[in-house]
């Protein structure tokens, strides 16, 4: 490998991360343009690196130009491959004047291989006569290790600063199974009154889980189908199975279905909370949860992404929980998802979305917003909305053809 990397900084992450996870350089140069909006791109890169494992020397090279020519980053090169010859020189990064300065400079030396990061047919190219190093790993082995932490470092989220719930293979599988029953009998569900029938029986007149031990204790004896006011459907009592498959709630008698506890047999007010959210709408995140992981180009996704309610982190401020975060190849951005079985407020959501998804992964991650069911006149308004605010909307059996993904298996 060499020992030196030299790039032109970017705000465009992956085309600067990937190719130095690959050469593990003793140092990176990095070049880039003067002022401190790519100053901060620097710093989070070096973090992201850091993240992920590397412990290279970094160095900065900053141009005199906000907006360099390629005269004058053909120039820095020289000056850089003079005194570090063992480089590799990546190419792909900066603007297109930056990037032709770039290789007008590295070319002047014959012996420096010139890198080309192609994140759309995910290869790493090399340019010129000279081959990039033989054991360099492939583009597939390295985007492979990228995590959704790695990309947040890359854009100012330390990981310390935040958390995920991990969704178990069981948990998963209840979420498809609960999709091919709500999706099947919208219209039960909703005439029944499920949702609001099912926070009276977890939750008190504010609308929370019962703090006190007596109170939590009558809530995880109590049978689940007095929440409701006349017999259940066979559709609802279907759903409920499917819950107590997945150990959510478990048959104490025979109509008798009650909340059951974690897996140290305790009743823990926050358990009972993670169940009483999952049978309410939740089920939705788990479904999309088994979407993503059984898509072929997406990785690493994280369930329940919220920060940690400290002091010390100033990017915690203004965040709340978002409901699934995930990669997206080729190009290996962060995609931000929002499930909703129904959608209040929708023009707001959708402005909120969108920025959540730029303060997560920057101005190349791509905001998501899934709603199992909308009514026919909301539809192309709601399209609309997406279209203008940069979301993707997506509604019902749409996030099949999304995705990639057989929607006979949800059926």
């Amino acid at each position: 490998m060499s020992k030196t990397l030299i790039h032109l900084v970017s705000e465009q992450t992956m085309q600067n991360l990937l190719p130095l996870l690959a050469l593990q350089p003793e140092r990176v140069v990095q070049v880039r343009s003067h002022g401190s909006r790519f100053e901060l791109a620097e710093k989070r890169l070096e973090h992201a690196a850091r993240v992920a494992g590397n412990d290279s020397t970094f160095k900065t090279n900053e141009l005199a130009s906000e907006f360099p020519d390629f005269e004058e980053v053909r120039q820095a090169l020289e000056q850089l491959l003079s005194v570090f010859p063992d480089s590799v020189v990546n190419v792909t990064g900066g603007t297109k004047l930056m990037s032709i300065g770039a290789f007008l400079g590295a070319s002047e030396f014959r012996d420096v291989p010139l890198l080309y990061c192609d994140t759309d047919q995910q290869q790493f190219r090399s340019i010129g006569s000279r081959a990039l190093p033989e054991d360099m790993p492939s583009f597939d082995r390295i985007s492979s290790k990228l995590t959704v932490p790695i990309v947040m470092a890359a854009h100012g989220k330390s990981p310390e600063a935040w958390r995920y719930d991990h969704a178990s293979d069981v948990e998963v599988e209840f979420g498809a199974r609960a999709f091919s029953i709500r999706s099947r009998e919208y219209a039960t569900f909703n005439q029944l009154g499920w949702s609001r029938h099912l926070r009276a029986f977890f939750r008190n007149d504010k609308g929370r889980i019962p703090k006190g031990r007596g109170k939590l204790d009558a809530l995880t004896t109590s049978n689940i189908l007095d929440a409701f006011p006349e017999p259940l459907p066979s559709c609802a009592i279907e759903f409920i199975e499917a819950a107590v498959e997945a150990q959510f709630l478990r048959t104490m008698e025979t109509g008798h279905y009650s909340i059951s506890a974690s897996s140290d047999d305790r009743h823990t007010r926050s358990h009972v909370e993670k169940i009483a959210n999952i049978l309410d709408g939740s089920w939705i995140e788990l479904f999309i949860l088994h979407v993503i992981r059984n898509a072929a180009f997406c990785t690493d996704p994280h369930w329940s992404v919220e920060p940690l309610k400290d002091v010390r982190f100033e990017e915690a401020r203004d965040f709340g929980e978002t409901d699934i975060v995930f990669l997206k190849w080729p190009r290996g951005n962060l995609h931000v998802v929002s499930c909703k079985t129904t959608l209040d407020k929708p023009l707001e959501h959708i402005e909120s979305l969108h920025e959540r998804s730029r303060n997560l992964g920057g101005r190349y991650a791509r905001a998501m917003l899934y709603v199992l069911h909308v009514r026919d006149d909301q539809r192309d308004e709601l399209l609309r909305w997406g279209q203008l605010l940069d979301v993707k909307i997506l509604i019902g059996n749409d996030i099949f053809r999304e995705f990639g993904v057989d929607p006979k298996r949800y059926v």
